[in-house]
């Protein structure tokens, strides 16, 4: 074949249609090949299914996260004063400590465990005396939506605060009880006898209201009391008081702390990273284990693309060595294998990625079909507190796994792709 007539492939521009042409060409089934793209099939699905299993898997764990802190946040202060036998002096300190900048309530607080009974049962809960005021300042509690059965129109009301409490809806439907009904509160704490624990003190109160905040460590342990009353129910056993302060960026407690450390001056201050911290720095460092975990799948899904221009590089031996016969440049072959593998892992991450986020947008859905299928709870709100699936899609999150997919498959490529361009043509066609 002469110069006139041998196709000017060589002065073809890099990635320009012909090899864009022949590298979708070399994707489909072949005569002799049937499973080369039986493969890049295989290998497409795994990108996908790991891609959007990762996305899925990072949006549940950080809606999870988000949700939990978001509750914990909403119904617990975020800074907390001991106070212990100085309660003549916590009025003047609660409106010190309110007019620092940047708090949005400071508030009196008694928190205790009680034993609560009925004529249908008794479990253990956790009473949170507060004021009227304090406890309508929360979202979750005084968004009417919460309230389940009852009011909180008594709740303070009356002498001492009142014979008004509100509970939780899991407690109240473990106690057999409703708003309305008469339950007995009894502290612990009391001295030992040869007969057992005397009780410190027990009392009989009304539920006004039940209420739901869908997390089901609270609506199944949480009562709420009257301060007033809160602080003459627990006296006897020793309950300190303290300040409970919400600051407006909980995540910025500690500028916070100065001003109040001044105004308290030796009483001890506890923040809410001490208390729920912890469990949130492990979930942190579960999270990362898991996102570690699950790119290493999508590298070894990406992993399958060799397998494929491996098998893709030996069926279409003749075919290199005619087109280097043709003028084709080893550059121009090489790029024909990587834009063949490349598009197995760009279509794979977009399938993944538009996957992931459909499963995200419908997972309660998709969770309420599967539980109904298998005829059992598949998201027990009794083990994950939430009655449905948090998931929060972060669009860096998002974008940092179509990125490391798509590293993936281009470097999975480039090992085939450069065999494939040092095929030498003679010995390709001497064997054909």
């Amino acid at each position: 074949m002469t110069s006139q007539t041998r196709p000017r492939s060589a002065g073809i521009s890099p990635f320009s249609f012909f090899e864009w042409m022949i590298a979708r060409r070399y994707l489909g089934a072949t005569r002799s090949g049937k499973g080369v793209s039986l493969i890049s099939i295989i290998a497409f699905a795994g990108i996908m299914l790991a891609v959007a299993t990762l996305i899925i898997v990072m949006s549940v764990m950080q809606g999870f996260r988000a949700k939990l802190l978001e509750q914990m946040l909403g119904l617990n202060g975020h800074v907390f004063v001991q106070l212990y036998d100085d309660r003549d002096v916590m009025d003047d300190l609660i409106v010190e400590i309110g007019n620092i900048d940047g708090v949005l309530n400071a508030a009196p607080l008694i928190q205790a465990p009680a034993y609560i009974t009925t004529p249908g049962g008794g479990e253990v809960a956790l009473v949170r005396g507060m004021r009227r005021s304090d406890l309508l300042a929360i979202e979750d509690i005084a968004n009417a939506e919460n309230i389940k059965s009852g009011s909180l129109d008594a709740f303070g009301e009356g002498k001492n605060g009142g014979n008004k409490i509100a509970i939780g809806a899991r407690l109240a439907r473990a106690l057999g009880a409703q708003a309305g009904d008469a339950v007995t509160l009894t502290t612990n704490g009391g001295s030992e006898t040869a007969f057992g624990r005397i009780p410190v003190r027990s009392k009989t109160y009304l539920i006004g209201a039940v209420f739901e905040v869908d997390n089901s460590q609270y609506d199944s342990t949480i009562i709420f009391m009257p301060f007033e009353q809160a602080n003459l129910f627990f006296k006897a056993s020793g309950a300190s008081a303290q300040i409970e302060v919400r600051v407006a960026d909980p995540d910025s407690f500690a500028q916070y702390l100065p001003p109040i450390e001044t105004i308290v001056g030796e009483r001890p201050i506890t923040d809410w990273t001490r208390i729920i911290g912890p469990y949130f720095e492990a979930l942190k460092i579960e999270r990362n284990v898991m996102r570690l975990i699950l790119m290493l799948i999508v590298a070894v899904a990406a992993l399958n693309i060799i397998t494929g221009l491996v098998m893709l590089v030996k069926d279409k031996t003749g075919d290199i060595a005619i087109l280097r016969t043709m003028g084709a440049t080893q550059g121009a072959v090489m790029r024909i294998f990587f834009i063949s593998g490349a598009l197995i892992g760009v279509l794979g991450t977009f399938a993944g990625v538009t996957l992931g986020a459909l499963f995200v947008t419908y997972i309660d859905s998709i969770e309420g079909f599967l539980s109904g299928v298998f005829g059992t709870d598949l998201f027990n709100a009794e083990i994950y507190f939430f009655q449905q699936i948090p998931a929060e899609m972060q669009i860096d999150e998002v974008i940092t796994i179509a990125g490391w997919a798509l590293f993936m498959s281009f470097a999975s490529t480039i090992y085939p792709a450069w065999r494939a361009a040092r095929l030498d043509p003679v010995d390709a066609l001497r064997y054909e």
